[in-house]
């Protein structure tokens, strides 16, 4: 309900996504309506005004998707297209709701009233729009995520990757003035943003969730006039007519005078047979409020042992979950933080079995079961949760850019530590602390070689990158 005096309206207004709620006035009201361009002119003039407004969308953003307001997705839980479709909207933090046609009585009627076959399921329904099994790049037209074409005008400097040091990068790039356009292949937030909360990063004392950070840095970009497009895959580097190309997996380009990779890592995938069977259907890799609300009040195992392990267990105890933390290593201290270690093994719901692996999983359709070493042996549970690292995402660069023995990107000093030397091909200086093989592209966060696996020290990168290009750009 809003009251005399309050305003309304949501994060949409900025991103240019639609609408997931309409307004009814139940008395007779006077209202004052802002266009956009009016909205963002208030926020950009009064900084304490524009605070109270940014801070009341975020939070009526997290309000909706805790409801599970907005869009509706209508499918089998047991359908992998429905699953898909969930953790990209849960991965771009897009408000919906779920009914299930295994177990709601109303999803038949549904069906027949819009004349859906079951085959042609899942549905994703808002007002006007009825989405029949949609691809992610479907559903990101129509939510307006990302541009209908890509950018034909040369931009300062094309953002690959939005995790934390690719938002850092793209905040502080249009914060100066520079033209930055920041493209992902499947969300704002990268990694980071499937973090339950990150309680040790500066200037959040209650901790922040990873999706909310993320959103608070995509809205900052946005302010600035940085561009974002997701899902986008960036496919292969090169150069043409004088600068950087970035070749898209739907044969467009993008070009740049200078290119910023934060593609960062994949998660790794546990070595055990019948895995592929129960990705979406109990096996997940983010511990978020979905999957949360999953799971609530159920027994669940969460594998690894580092601070995005840790903060998942200790998520889910939090939401009721008796949660079994299995890692493999026999001591914590040497991958998780001591803070959050401590908070792990004083929580009541939480039991640790170290020095051990997962061995089966077990299950039909989805997970109900899996098989530890040790005493613990067999666990009842529908959901696992998997925290065991990354590799990093340098495949589509097909050797464009150095890398050491383990795919990460090389850059700075690395680079004249190799036999080969490749600091030195094509340019008359050494290259920038940050830069790669290629002058005028750097590497941050994740993805480079010798990087601290942290969100601060992400951000650090996106921020420092920006200065080098600076300095790059008037080199030119």
């Amino acid at each position: 309900m809003i009251g005399q005096g309050r305003f309304w309206g949501g994060t949409n207004l900025l991103t240019g996504q639609p609408a997931y709620l309409t307004t009814v006035a139940t008395e007779e009201s006077e209202v004052i309506v802002l266009s956009v361009d009016q909205l963002r002119a208030v926020i950009a003039a009064n900084q304490q005004l524009g605070d109270l407004i940014l801070g009341a969308f975020v939070a009526r953003r997290a309000l909706l998707i805790g409801l599970a307001a907005g869009l509706r997705r209508v499918g089998s839980r047991l359908s992998l297209d429905t699953r898909r479709l969930r953790e990209f909207l849960a991965r771009n933090r897009t408000p919906h709701g779920f009914v299930d046609v295994e177990s709601d009585q109303q999803a038949e009627v549904l069906l027949l009233e819009l004349g859906v076959a079951p085959a042609e399921t899942p549905l994703l329904l808002s007002g006007p729009l009825a989405l029949r099994n949609p691809t992610n790049g479907e559903v990101a037209e129509a939510l307006n995520l990302r541009p209908a074409r890509a950018p034909t005008r040369v931009a300062d400097v094309l953002i690959l990757g939005a995790g934390p040091a690719g938002l850092g990068a793209a905040v502080y790039a249009a914060s100066e003035g520079l033209s930055a356009v920041l493209v992902d292949s499947t969300a704002i937030g990268g990694q980071a943003g499937t973090s339950a909360r990150i309680e040790n990063y500066l200037g959040f004392p209650a901790g922040i969730s990873g999706a909310e950070l993320a959103e608070r840095a995509a809205l900052q970009a946005k302010r600035f006039g940085a561009g974002t497009a997701v899902p986008v895959t960036a496919t292969g580097l090169s150069m043409e007519n004088g600068h950087h190309a970035v070749e898209l997996d739907g044969g467009e380009r993008l070009s740049g005078r200078a290119v910023v990779v934060a593609t960062g890592a994949s998660y790794r995938r546990l070595a055990v047979d019948r895995l592929e069977d129960f990705e979406g259907a109990g096996v997940c890799y983010a511990a978020t409020e979905v999957e949360a609300q999953s799971c609530e009040g159920k027994p669940v195992v969460v594998v690894g042992g580092a601070n995005s392990a840790g903060q998942a267990a200790v998520f889910l105890a939090g939401r009721g979950c008796h949660v079994h933390l299995v890692a493999r290593r026999r001591d914590l201290a040497a991958t998780m933080s001591r803070y959050l270690m401590d908070r792990v093994e004083a929580h009541p719901a939480i039991d640790i079995h170290l020095g051990a692996q997962v061995r089966e999983l077990h299950g039909n359709a989805s997970l109900h079961a899996v098989t530890i070493d040790g005493a613990a042996g067999r666990i009842a549970t529908n959901a696992l949760f998997v925290f065991i690292g990354a590799d990093p995402c340098t495949g589509w660069l097909s050797g464009a850019l150095a890398t050491d023995e383990d795919g990460f990107l090389l850059t700075g000093q690395d680079l004249q530590l190799t036999h080969l030397d490749p600091a030195r091909a094509g340019r008359d200086r050494p290259p920038f602390p940050l830069e790669t093989s290629r002058p005028g592209v750097f590497a941050v966060g994740d993805v480079r070689s010798g990087s601290i696996k942290r969100v601060t020290s992400a951000v650090g990168d996106g921020a420092m990158a920006v200065r080098m290009i600076h300095q790059y750009l008037r080199s030119l």
